[in-house]
């Protein structure tokens, strides 16, 4: 039994409507591809944590923190130790550095959180 004429049209007419859907899914899947890999370009991945960055308080409020304590920690230490070729003094340095940026961090964290009660 050989397949009818209107078989063979049929089956020709949806491999044809197939295979115009699989380029034009094709198509659309390139495209997504370009899209997706634009948006994870470093630079726009950078512009948009920045974008956010700035759009957010709390992050803009613990960044203020954090400069302030440590700068406060640096210059503490240039202060009291300076420029020091011994190591005791630097290690001592660093020490006091890291417990007043602490200090520092804690004391503006605690006045901030009692402002905003």
């Amino acid at each position: 039994m050989a397949p009818s004429k209107n078989q063979i049209q049929s089956l020709d007419k949806a491999i044809s409507l197939l295979e115009s859907q699989k380029r034009i899914e094709f198509i659309d899947l390139k495209n997504q591809f370009f899209k997706t890999r634009e948006h994870f370009r470093p630079l726009n991945l950078l512009n948009e944590t920045i974008k956010d960055f700035g759009e957010s308080p709390v992050i803009k409020a613990n960044l203020f923190e954090t400069i302030i304590s440590i700068t406060g920690g640096y210059f503490s230490k240039k202060l009291i130790i300076g420029k020091s070729n011994s190591f005791i003094k630097n290690l001592l340095g660093y020490v006091l550095q890291f417990g007043v940026t602490n200090f520092i961090s804690k004391k503006v964290s605690s006045d901030t959180d009692n402002q905003s009660k």
